[in-house]
């Protein structure tokens, strides 16, 4: 377990590269997105270009490009071998919160005002000029956060009071709306895809739900945490879930029975990010001051 200060203020969203060995983080009101060696915690460079601070951040699962948000209307997408801008995606005056690669690393989406927005990889030209985006997918709504399945077959997209699953190829639009089910009128703040695509976590207020897919049933209801659930997470094989929010505890769960199995408190307040490496063998997690922890999963 390592812990650096890598920002001076909150860390807003975190990535990991595809093999584990990097770091990608936002933070505070910086412009950057910023790199660092997993292993390590040593600064590997940062990404610029942003015209405002950057918000979220994503690696395609080909590992050649990362994308960032930022607090206005446009993205950015970089080469990661070169740190060279390849495109900057315009995105109808949305604060994004939110960035996803579909994982064969075709395309990218974006949310925006009116739907998800999504970019062709090789359309990407290293101009300078705002690219309108390709295809349109989910409906004409704003939504706040999105995220493909890592199974390619489905496009979650959470808007204000509302969840939606939608059909990633953009044939059969909305498959199903899963509403707070203790009917709070809650937002969905977070959400992630079991690696098979079968199962769906989804954030409500201090609750989080499991739901089988497609149909949305509810499998089991995980609680442990007094205060905001800011990420959460499947490892790779499908059998933990992790979790982190502001009670500064990152909390690991079974899925299968819903239950807490272990938890950790790494000293570094309130938790506002938290990523997994793909490769299920890192995970980390960021503060509300700028501090960063990594830990092996196995130790």
């Amino acid at each position: 377990m390592i812990v650096w200060q890598a920002h001076k203020s909150r860390i807003r969203h975190m990535a990991f590269a595809p093999d584990g060995a990097e770091l990608a983080t936002t933070a505070g009101s910086s412009k950057f997105v910023s790199l660092w060696r997993a292993a390590t915690g040593e600064a590997a460079g940062r990404l610029v270009g942003h015209t405002t601070y950057a918000r979220a951040v994503a690696y395609s699962l080909d590992g050649r490009f990362v994308a960032a948000t930022q607090n206005t209307a446009a993205a950015r997408v970089w080469d990661r071998s070169t740190g060279a801008v390849v495109a900057v995606l315009k995105t109808s005056g949305w604060c994004l919160d939110s960035v996803t690669f579909r994982p064969d690393s075709s395309a990218v989406a974006v949310p925006t005002d009116r739907g998800v927005g999504e970019w062709r990889c090789s359309d990407f030209n290293g101009g300078s000029r705002p690219l309108a985006p390709g295809a349109r997918l989910g409906s004409t709504s704003a939504f706040r956060r999105i995220l493909f399945s890592p199974c390619g077959r489905y496009l979650a997209a959470s808007e204000f009071r509302d969840f939606n699953l939608f059909d990633a190829a953009g044939q059969s639009g909305l498959i199903c709306r899963l509403p707070d089910p203790q009917g709070k009128a809650g937002d969905a703040t977070q959400f992630s895809f079991a690696p098979d695509g079968n199962t769906l976590a989804v954030v409500y207020g201090l609750r989080i739900h499991l739901f089988a897919l497609p149909r949305g049933k509810e499998l089991a209801v995980l609680r442990g945490h007094p205060n905001y659930i800011h990420a959460v997470g499947f490892m790779p094989d499908g059998r933990e879930m992790v979790s982190a929010g502001a009670d500064g505890i990152v909390r690991v769960w079974n899925p299968a029975t819903g239950a807490e199995t272990r938890s950790f408190d790494w000293g570094i307040g309130k938790v506002c990010a938290a990523a997994i490496s793909p490769d299920g063998m890192l995970c980390a997690a960021g503060g509300e001051n700028g501090k960063v922890v990594v830990w092996d999963v196995d130790a």
